[in-house]
């Protein structure tokens, strides 16, 4: 064997071994981590009830990605369908991020993980009655891939049957007449203008204000999180992050106009 045959083959190792470097650190998960994400998903109300897997298409979302649950919060009793996103996915979306974009900051997990359930209660809504409680009053909150939209029921503290419920959960993307909030995305409630700097290529609406745009965004909504279940990103989360850099290294969870 030559030099040049040593150079070129330890030439070779060295890049073979920085891109099995690089993927390991890639797939690197911390037991800690994973254990606070479970623990976070967990207390989510709605997730803590009685949950069934969701075995049949769900309005576009396939079969055995959602669960079907009925819960209660305070005295009202709740059915949503939710995203069955597992501890370790999240824990890997929050790791990825904070160390792109708050690296060095030793806090970031876990200030990430206390503002998804702040911003969400660690839930994902497909379709159905997120209900809130504030100062001992529970309110009806009706989603549509992770987005509330607009629901008679809405900001009532009224009395609604777990069928009618049911139907509400049932609306299609195109039958969405509003989406209060602006668009905003669960887990972090991330606007359209926040993903959009993540996802150009997309087209996202600039605005929600007619149906044909509502229901492409509600579409990218859904194809981006099926998506971001096999990835180690989801770019909801990095371009709400990068919407709120001072906040989010003050420790605070932000609101939508928070820098």
């Amino acid at each position: 064997m030559t030099f040049g045959d040593n150079t070129a083959r330890s030439a070779a190792c060295g890049i073979l071994c920085f891109f099995l470097s690089l993927a390991s650190n890639a797939q690197a998960q911390t037991p800690e981590h994973i254990e606070a994400a479970r623990l976070n998903l967990e207390k989510s109300p709605i997730r803590s009830g009685a949950c069934t897997p969701v075995t049949e298409t769900f309005l576009s979302w396939p079969e055995n990605t959602l669960q079907r649950c009925e819960y209660k919060q305070g005295n009202a009793q709740g059915l949503a369908y939710v995203l069955d996103v597992k501890a370790e996915t999240l824990a890997k979306w929050i790791e990825t991020s904070c160390s792109a974009q708050m690296s060095g900051v030793a806090a970031c997990f876990d200030r990430i993980l206390r503002c998804t359930t702040a911003k969400s209660n660690s839930s994902f809504v497909v379709g159905g009655n997120a209900i809130t409680e504030k100062s001992g009053t529970t309110q009806n909150n009706f989603f549509r891939n992770g987005v509330a939209i607009n629901a008679a029921p809405n900001g009532k503290a009224e009395t609604v049957s777990l069928e009618d419920q049911e139907k509400l959960a049932k609306i299609p993307e195109a039958d969405v007449v509003a989406l209060p909030g602006g668009g905003g995305v669960a887990f972090w409630h991330t606007l359209p203008y926040q993903f959009a700097v993540k996802a150009i290529d997309l087209g996202v609406p600039a605005e929600l204000n007619t149906p044909d745009r509502r229901q492409k965004w509600l579409e990218i909504i859904r194809l981006e999180m099926l998506a971001a279940l096999g990835k180690s990103e989801n770019r909801f989360l990095s371009g709400w992050m990068n919407a709120h850099p001072i906040m989010l290294r003050a420790g605070e969870c932000p609101d939508d106009r928070d820098p």
